[in-house]
């Protein structure tokens, strides 16, 4: 028989008139990792706190361990045994790993401390996860894996007997998300229970025993291992997916826009590859090695070490892409809202922000801008008249990210990570977004590294792993495409 490690029962939590957990059950074992599935971010904070917690609820009953520990006759505010690990790392930054691990963990009362025994108990732990990872370093070195590494340690040390995981893949590559996963399916097997939070069902069958379904607080449905697949998953939000149509070729040519020739910089190794115009294109980095580096070389921040980058089939040197925009080549940067945006401009000055920089630039004057005004507000709406952004939904303010480069008509568009933070609503309207920006005849390269949503408006998949180019996939051999095999 198996062992109840958490169960709530019908669960209730408001806030502020607002609903965050509806009637809300989920059980989970010993020894299992469950997926908890998120069409949208509705009660993901509230979870968390109620699991770390015993916080007051509206009704139901929290049993942890098999003990009943909090219910809607009295919340004592008790701590669980739990430990979450999410993208914002909860380790100190200017300690080293073993600190972070033994001495900053609750419970910890030596007053002498003895660093080579800490080290050695550490050694222990690494050796038998076959983990590569050197006790003696500080966290502010160390890579967003090796922080989730470390995090999991510590919560194995201090005996959590559940450990939560939120949204890790925003920050991990496809390469390091499979090893984190690999490491929860040992500790599993090791007796500790995980619960799994993410936003999309094909990531969480990749690790998961079990997956319950949520929306707006509340399970839809719990899913068994061998009912993982797409055909359960559909009623629930694969279908809001299929209300939007993907865009044809805007081009019908299939002559390349941009080309990388042999290029070497630091993460790269003689990369080439051709982005054809009128295609979306998804660059998958199975390492998170060189995003970074091509947002460089094409913005004019980095030059290439060797080889040659062609746009339109001229040199693209690092004196043109200083003015990326002159020459047709926008960036959407990851999370543009918190990058791209002026909080303290009005909606109209953001949205016009850029139409003096680019190819055949502009003065904004008062009928031009009356002019954008006519263009936009049949699209946009009444939105375009705030003045103060801050008051606007999430969904408008990535309407105002995406019009801006739209306004500037440009050639290609790189969209870096667009559905990175986004639950699976706003994800479906970035599609549309990214639709627009390619039916007015943009070339999108959506620069990722894992998959997420992103084949959903793809023409064509380039893999590249270890700094090169590893294969190339169109529409109709997508799946094909196996992460795993591209990795060994």
């Amino acid at each position: 028989m198996k062992n109840e490690i958490l169960r709530m029962e019908h669960i209730t939590v408001a806030q502020n008139e607002m609903v965050l957990l509806n009637d809300f059950n989920l059980h989970i074992f010993q020894s299992e990792i469950i997926g908890l599935v998120c069409i949208n971010t509705n009660g993901q904070d509230a979870i968390l706190r109620l699991l770390s917690q015993n916080i007051p609820i509206q009704y139901g009953r929290v049993y942890f361990n098999e003990k009943l520990v909090n219910s809607y006759q009295h919340g004592p505010m008790t701590m669980n045994k739990v430990a979450i690990i999410e993208q914002k790392s909860r380790l100190i930054e200017n300690l080293t790993v073993v600190d972070n691990v033994y001495v900053m963990r609750f419970g910890f009362k030596k007053y002498l401390i003895n660093p080579r025994v800490l080290e050695e108990q550490l050694r222990r732990f690494t050796q038998d996860a076959d983990i590569d990872l050197d006790g003696n370093r500080l966290v502010s070195s160390l890579t967003a894996y090796e922080k989730c590494v470390t995090e999991l340690l510590r919560a194995i040390v201090m005996g959590a007997k559940l450990i939560a995981i939120r949204e890790i893949s925003n920050v991990l590559s496809t390469t390091d998300l499979l090893k984190f996963h690999s490491l929860l399916r040992y500790y599993r097997d090791q007796g500790f229970s995980f619960v799994y939070i993410c936003s999309h069902h094909e990531e969480a069958f990749k690790v998961c025993d079990r997956v319950a379904i949520m929306r707006d607080g509340k399970i839809l449905r719990v899913l068994d291992k061998d009912q993982f697949n797409n055909d359960n998953v559909a009623p629930y939000y694969i279908g809001e997916f299929a209300k939007v149509k993907r865009e044809g070729l805007s081009v019908t040519s299939d002559k390349g826009i941009l080309t990388f020739k042999d290029v070497c910089t630091e993460h790269m190794r003689s990369l080439t590859f051709t982005i054809v115009k009128g295609e979306s294109t998804v660059l998958l980095d199975m390492d998170n090695a060189v995003v970074q580096d091509i947002v460089g070389l094409m913005n004019g921040q980095l030059h290439q070490h060797s080889g040659e980058i062609y746009l339109k089939n001229k040199p693209y040197t690092q004196k043109l892409a200083k003015h990326a925009l002159k020459y047709g080549v926008a960036f959407i940067q990851e999370n543009p809202i918190l990058t791209m945006l002026f909080p303290d401009m009005s909606y109209l000055t953001n949205l016009c922000f850029l139409v003096d920089k680019k190819r055949n630039p502009v003065q904004l004057s008062k009928r031009v801008i009356n002019s954008i005004v006519q263009e936009y507000e049949p699209i946009i709406g009444n939105d375009i008249y705030e003045t103060d952004i801050m008051k606007l939904k999430l969904q408008s303010l990535y309407d105002l990210v995406y019009y801006r480069i739209h306004l500037c008509k440009p050639d290609i568009v790189f969209c870096i990570q667009p559905f990175a933070n986004a639950d699976m609503y706003l994800r479906r309207h970035i599609v549309e977004l990214i639709n627009q920006l390619k039916k007015q005849g943009a070339t999108i390269v959506i620069l990722a590294t894992n998959i997420a949503d992103s084949l959903a408006v793809a023409d064509k998949l380039i893999v590249v792993s270890k700094g090169t180019f590893q294969a190339e996939y169109p529409r109709d051999e997508f799946y094909l495409f196996n992460s795993e095999s591209i990795i060994l």
